[in-house]
């Protein structure tokens, strides 16, 4: 059963799965093959971060599609908006992420690693996966939303027509 705290959950969990780049990628004054192995390395830590995560992303994803399924229409999902303002969050610290990527990127190149380097593949690789978790979280929250606005508030009044609703304006 879908609920806020498992949206909560997941959105408030994403951000502590991903470790933070480091700041300085290459070292001045170090060799070409001490370079190429710091490059290597860097390679290596970006595709095991997208290895990490993409799999606890997919799973949860999973999960929140198949508990939307089952949602009782009547159910009020996120009734103090703690779950959405989590994926909020989440979405709000991978685009950051994703900012990060592109400094480290620019920090990259500016230090002379050769374009055609394995680093760069695995930076837009992991960039990918950001932006893709971005846009899960704002699928998730949105619906969450939606359902939540579609949803008539007890004792609320209905109109079956504008002229009904204009004649209780008038009232």
């Amino acid at each position: 059963m879908l609920s806020a705290e498992m949206i909560r959950d997941v959105g408030r969990a994403l951000p502590w799965l991903v470790a933070e780049p480091q700041s300085e990628p290459i070292p001045t004054g170090v060799s070409l093959s001490e370079r190429t192995d710091l490059l290597d390395a860097h390679a290596e830590g970006l595709r095991l971060r997208h290895d990490t995560l993409y799999p606890v992303i997919d799973r949860a994803g999973h999960q929140l599609a198949a508990a939307f399924k089952e949602l009782d229409p009547d159910e009020i999902t996120d009734p103090e908006g703690e779950g959405a303002e989590a994926l909020e969050k989440a979405e709000a610290y991978f685009h950051a992420q994703r900012d990060e990527l592109d400094r480290l990127r620019h920090a990259l190149i500016d230090a002379g690693a050769p374009p055609g380097h394995d680093v760069f593949e695995a930076l837009d690789r992991l960039g990918g996966l950001y932006a893709w978790i971005v846009a899960t979280m704002q699928e998730i929250r949105w619906t969450v939303l939606i359902a939540e606005g579609v949803r008539t508030p007890p004792g609320a009044r209905t109109f079956t027509s504008g002229a009904a609703l204009v004649a209780a304006l008038d009232d």
